[in-house]
């Protein structure tokens, strides 16, 4: 997964411009403690409200957030309060509201779910599935128009609410096509016909029963013969059925690919679908094969349910490095430097240590906690098995530096490993400049060696003093003396 993440960083995107029914979710946060006197039913005494985007603009949030260049086409009501809180989370995610509408006809779609202790127990939607008017047709096909850039991917993000009509979906298709994009759709029923001439279906399981009823194909057959069939009548490239926690299957003309589903604690089901969408999107922007895109689809919807309220998915979330303990390993500094920029470019503060960490007892644990405490990422430099032979003697490593780093690796608190070679690790500081320089023992800052480097650029240095009575070479003396006793 992180070869994959690291294409998608370093390697250019098509533009993406989202085209549906965008909407608001609310969420309304508090505490049952009575019954009503008034019905048999709870009374929840509100503590906060939250709003996200949904539908369409999830989707396009989703897109935005990992690093594509979104336009987002839809409707929202004229004069709603909604449409407020609606505009100011399309800010907060640098999303222009260039093709968004104002309708007089429509309010602004709002999902409101009501939670106590997290759990939801009612939802009351504010919304009109009217068809557009002609006045509205026009000028979403105006704002198409101007916001669709050649070869960009286009997303139609379809709930059922007026927007996505069989008019406006063939006027997409036809400029799409005369543009050189790529069309996906995320369908919704009950007039699945209309989606003829899109390049991706990406339904549900339960849509995808639909849309095979829908065809008059039989439910007893597998997904791949109906999803064949479904293909040639809607003249698909391909469909991708996300099949839950079970994974995603991906049918075209002439193969079928399964990639099974990442397991992680489920949270909230809530825009896990358009977190798939926006990823499958991203992944075809990169000239990906479908395999990775599925691959990096499952990835991110497992970070997406184990989150309350739908949410947009970062690339650094889709490496899993509590489980991948050798992603966390860097030779590469050159590797390693990219993703520190990424990560500061999210606002996260790097911090260095380093040492042989030759045979791990408390004393490292303690140092390495204390770093920890002083940002967010954690790069443990290791010196290699030549490296540590200069400083320590022929005798030593008493483990290589691939043990040693696996061992790293595996605290929670490491979120890297580097190898350096040089007796110090001077030039490893002055190339990745972290925030906070962090060494273990008795020092003054001033003979911390990189501390004239890190303080140049406004960083700092930290000692942590050692735990009295753990030495790697005082455990050596002891083991050394024991063996010469029992001899």
């Amino acid at each position: 997964m992180k070869q994959l993440v690291n294409r998608l960083r370093t390697g250019g995107s098509k533009p993406v411009l989202v085209i549906g029914d965008v909407m608001l979710d609310e969420y309304f946060f508090g505490s049952v403690q009575r019954i009503s006197p008034e019905a048999p039913v709870p009374v929840l005494k509100e503590e906060r409200q939250e709003w996200c985007l949904g539908g369409a603009a999830n989707v396009a949030a989703n897109c935005q957030h990992i690093g594509c260049e979104v336009a987002l086409v839809g409707l929202i009501g004229a004069h709603d309060t909604e449409s407020e809180h609606f505009l100011s989370l399309i800010q907060e995610f640098k999303i222009s509201p260039q093709g968004l509408i104002r309708s007089t006809q429509r309010p602004t779609t709002t999902k409101k779910r009501f939670l106590a202790k997290n759990h939801q127990m009612l939802r009351m939607d504010l919304e009109s599935n009217q068809p557009l008017t002609r006045d509205e047709f026009k000028e979403v096909t105006r704002r198409i128009d101007a916001l669709m850039a050649p070869a960009s991917m286009v997303l139609l993000s379809d709930y059922a609410k007026g927007v996505l009509t069989r008019e406006l979906i063939e006027y997409v298709c036809t400029r799409a096509h005369e543009r050189g994009c790529t069309v996906m759709v995320d369908p919704k029923g009950p007039d699945f016909a209309k989606y003829r001439g899109v390049d991706y279906v990406k339904p549900n399981l339960k849509e995808f029963g639909q849309i095979v009823k829908f065809f008059g194909l039989s439910p007893e057959q597998s997904i791949e013969n109906n999803g064949k069939e479904i293909c040639k009548k809607l003249d698909l490239k391909g469909l991708i059925v996300t099949e839950g926690e079970r994974g995603i299957t991906y049918v075209a003309p002439d193969r079928v690919i399964f990639s099974p589903a990442c397991r992680r604690e489920v949270y909230d089901l809530t825009g896990a679908g358009d977190t798939v969408f926006a990823f499958i999107a991203l992944g075809l922007s990169h000239n990906f094969s479908m395999e990775e895109c599925l691959k990096l689809a499952n990835h991110a919807a497992a970070v997406a349910v184990s989150h309350l309220k739908t949410y947009a998915v970062s690339l650094e979330e889709l490496i899993d490095r509590s489980t991948e303990l050798t992603e966390k390993i860097y030779t590469d500094w050159v590797q390693l430097k990219i993703e520190l920029d990424w990560l500061r470019a999210e606002g996260r503060k790097v911090v260095v240590t380093n040492g042989c960490f030759d045979i791990v007892h408390p004393g490292h644990i303690h140092t390495l906690k204390e770093a920890k405490k002083c940002g967010d990422i954690l790069v443990v430099a290791l010196n290699t098995d030549a490296s540590v032979r200069r400083l320590k003697g022929s005798s030593r490593p008493v483990n290589s530096f691939t043990h040693r780093a696996l061992v790293m690796s595996a605290f929670g608190m490491v979120d890297f490993v580097v190898s350096f070679d040089q007796d110090t690790p001077q030039a490893l500081i002055e190339y990745l400049k972290p925030d906070v320089l962090v060494k273990g023992g008795d020092y003054q800052k001033e003979r911390v060696v990189g501390h004239d480097i890190v303080a140049s650029y406004g960083g700092s240095v930290h000692i942590v003093n050692y735990l009295q009575g753990f030495s790697t070479t005082g455990l050596i003396k002891r083991l050394e003396h024991q063996k010469s006793s029992v001899g």
